[in-house]
């Protein structure tokens, strides 16, 4: 498969995917990035010449894609709302920090979806890979993992402890895609 990475921050599931392919963990090929901005996550195309896009118009980003011949984007980190005609046009996965449907949807990102899991004092959260559809966060569950956060001090140490998860998660998601053959 050919794949699209979308991501607005730092990129660590993205570099994940970019080791993961490296070593040979999977066949498909990163062929381009999105970024809806100038994110510090885009160091990873540039060092590894993947093609990447700044842009938030949604034109000219399934122009690109169709033109990098994209069978599936993969939302690392992903702030913006996947439109209903990118959706029309491909298949989109995406990664969230809980265990959906728990803390998912609108304002439920990042660090806001370990605070609220760390106010409810919760002692377990997770990772969860979804096919993503037209509501934020609802789309058919992939994979989840949990991940033990009953020693976890605050927020942080629970982002810290999932990111771990996430990374390994993703990549997983890529293979028994590539297994399945379940991406049009």
């Amino acid at each position: 498969m050919n794949l699209a990475v979308f991501i607005s921050g730092g990129g660590s599931n993205f570099k994940a995917l970019i080791d993961a392919q490296n070593s040979g963990y999977f066949n498909s090929q990163i062929k381009f990035v999105v970024s809806n901005k100038n994110a510090p996550g885009l160091k990873y195309a540039k060092e590894n010449n993947i093609d990447f896009l700044i842009s938030k118009d949604e034109d000219e980003i399934i122009k690109n894609l169709k033109e990098h011949n994209i069978d599936l984007i993969v939302l690392a980190g992903y702030l913006v709302k996947i439109s209903k005609k990118i959706l029309d046009e491909f298949t989109v996965i995406n990664i969230h920090p809980s265990l959906l449907p728990k803390y998912g949807g609108k304002g439920f990102y990042g660090m806001n979806v370990h605070n609220a899991v760390f106010e409810n004092k919760e002692k377990v959260s997770g990772v969860t890979v979804h096919f993503v559809n037209e509501k934020l966060d609802d789309g058919d569950i992939i994979l989840q993992k949990q991940v033990d956060i009953s020693h976890c001090k605050n927020a942080d140490e629970i982002s810290q402890e999932v990111l771990k998860v996430e990374h390994k998660t993703l990549k997983e998601v890529i293979r028994i895609l590539e297994e399945e053959e379940c991406v049009h």
